[in-house]
């Protein structure tokens, strides 16, 4: 009987050491009700761009994790992307706590790190959210040998850009690989746009809430001819790193570059942007204006989206190379930037042409 109960207990031991070991084993068929073998850390995941990667990620099978450190509810929307028990969430309050961190990476085969912040908050600066938070994961990610860290960046960023948010990604790209030169990925991304973006609602916004006595006029840095942007969907870039999770890792590259299949000048962007959002379009370059919001308040959107161009590096693997086609923005764009039509002009006439009603007496969009 005594030795019975050794042997069950040594099975309850192993089975224990079984569970919290970091490998996970492959089955199933494949999909969302199996498991692919990989356990992945999401940083940031409850942020804009984390929703497509935690349930591109959990089509796959993937067990996921996903430290926060909002509140719950806010965190609760993501378990619909994956399977009974194959996502967890941490409630990590404070990301200072390295024992919490640890806990949090120990089981995980790779780790992804979408943290960062596009503007300074009440009690984090830019180098805190972008720079300090990232340091602090990639240690703990060294404490515990992890053997993939992907590190999402920008294809802009650089020690010498005007805008804050861009200088301190450049940083954060250099704490990465000096504290993980063996498993750390780069990817530097373009500006993204999707539903939840800050690109293509600052430049919808900008011209929208412009009265209708100013005829569609508006300050545009240069009258945009001379500001260049190549916008990628970010559904993309997220599948895109799944790709690169399910790869094996003698195949993975360490950098890579992901932009759109399209250069746009920002004055053809915002063509492209009016021809959705039915508003008048007449840029207007103003030196004081530009004085104002880049050199005195350096306002970071008006610097990053309308100030710098973006500047690829020929060479390095895109999306195409890890098997994801790239999305027009035109194609996917309407879907969000058509609430920025005025009431009358929510739904396209039944005879398919939009109403002018700047010329209108009555302001309805009807033709009398």
């Amino acid at each position: 009987m005594l030795k019975t109960l050794q042997t069950s207990s040594n099975l309850v031991r192993s089975a224990r050491a079984l569970s919290a070991s970091p490998v996970t084993v492959p089955s199933g068929r494949g999909g969302r009700s199996s498991t692919n073998g990989h356990t992945v850390t999401i940083f940031g995941a409850t942020g804009r761009m984390g929703r497509y990667l935690v349930n591109s990620l959990g089509q796959l099978g993937t067990q996921i994790i996903i430290p926060h450190r909002c509140d719950p509810y806010s965190a609760q929307y993501l378990k619909l992307s994956s399977d009974l028990g194959q996502q967890h969430t941490i409630y990590t309050p404070d990301f200072n706590d390295e024992a919490a961190l640890e806990e949090c990476v120990k089981y995980s085969d790779v780790v992804v790190n979408l943290t960062g912040s596009h503007r300074p908050r009440l009690h984090h600066s830019f180098l805190d959210s972008n720079v300090t938070l990232t340091h602090r994961i990639a240690q703990a990610c060294k404490n515990v040998g992890t053997p993939c860290f992907i590190h999402m960046s920008h294809i802009n960023a650089d020690y010498n850009s005007p805008s804050r948010y861009l200088k301190t990604k450049a940083l954060s790209e250099e704490v990465v690989l000096h504290e993980l030169p063996n498993s750390a990925i780069i990817v530097r991304a373009a500006d993204c746009f999707h539903a939840y973006d800050d690109f293509s609602h600052y430049l919808s916004r900008i011209n929208a809430r412009k009265r209708l006595i100013m005829k569609g006029r508006m300050h545009i840095y240069k009258n945009g001819e001379y500001t260049y942007k190549q916008p990628v969907y970010g559904p993309d870039v997220m599948r895109a790193i799944t790709s690169i999770i399910t790869t094996p890792d003698q195949d993975r590259e360490r950098l890579y570059q992901f932009i759109g299949p399209k250069v746009y000048s920002l004055h053809e962007l915002m063509q492209a942007i009016t021809d959705i959002t039915f508003r008048m379009y007449k840029p207007r370059s103003n030196p004081i204006r530009h004085l104002i919001e880049g050199e005195i308040i350096r306002n970071e959107n008006y610097l990053r989206y309308q100030v710098t161009s973006d500047t690829p590096v020929h060479g390095l693997p895109g999306l195409e190379d890890v098997g994801v086609k790239p999305t027009v923005f035109e194609e996917q764009a309407f879907s969000w930037l058509r609430s920025y039509r005025s009431f009358w002009q929510t739904w396209d006439p039944l005879d398919g042409q939009k109403s002018n009603i700047y010329n209108n007496s009555m302001g309805t969009g009807e033709n009398f």
